[in-house]
Order: C-alpha cells, then sequence, then structure tokens
C-alpha cells in the first residue's frame, strides 16, 4: 500500500529536483514546506528549524530576493527530506 509519508516525500523531492526548471516558485516550495510538516512527524527542533528557514525564505521572496529565498525553501525540505528518511 502507499502510504502518506511516502506519497508525501516523492512530492517533495520531485519539487526539489525540479526546483531549478522553475522561476520564482518561492510560494509553491513554502506550501509544499506547510504540507509536508503537516503530514511528517518531526521532532520540535527540526520543526523549529524547517519552519524558520521556511519563514526566512518567504520574506526574501516578498523582498524581491529569490535566490536567497530558493536557498532558504531548498534547505528546509532537505531537512524535511532527511527527516522522512529515518
Amino acid at each position: 500500500m502507499f502510504g502518506l509519508k511516502t506519497a508525501t516525500s516523492t512530492v517533495l523531492v520531485g519539487i526539489l529536483l525540479s526546483a531549478p526548471a522553475f522561476a520564482a516558485h518561492c510560494p509553491m516550495d513554502a506550501k509544499a514546506i506547510e504540507n509536508g510538516l503537516a503530514n511528517i512527524e518531526v521532532s520540535d527542533q527540526e520543526r523549529s528549524t524547517i519552519m524558520k528557514l521556511h519563514e526566512e525564505g518567504l520574506a526574501a521572496h516578498k523582498a524581491g530576493n529569490h535566490g536567497a529565498a530558493e536557498s532558504k525553501l531548498a534547505e528546509a525540505m532537505r531537512m524535511l527530506l532527511n527527516a522522512t528518511a529515518m
């Protein structure tokens, strides 16, 4: 059976790998992180770090610094993916 954790991980990996193909995709990345956190168990420390990166990424996006935004959001997604691998 295809589990929710596997499905969420697959979606996050797909978004992460396709990231260079899309410009200014910050809101989609942010939503994927939010969905991942809603469906994947992570420690409080990991959740706090991921949310901090998420918020920094969105702030950079709103400021027009999309390179920094994509970097922060990608780091948050990597942390979330690593948490699912455990």
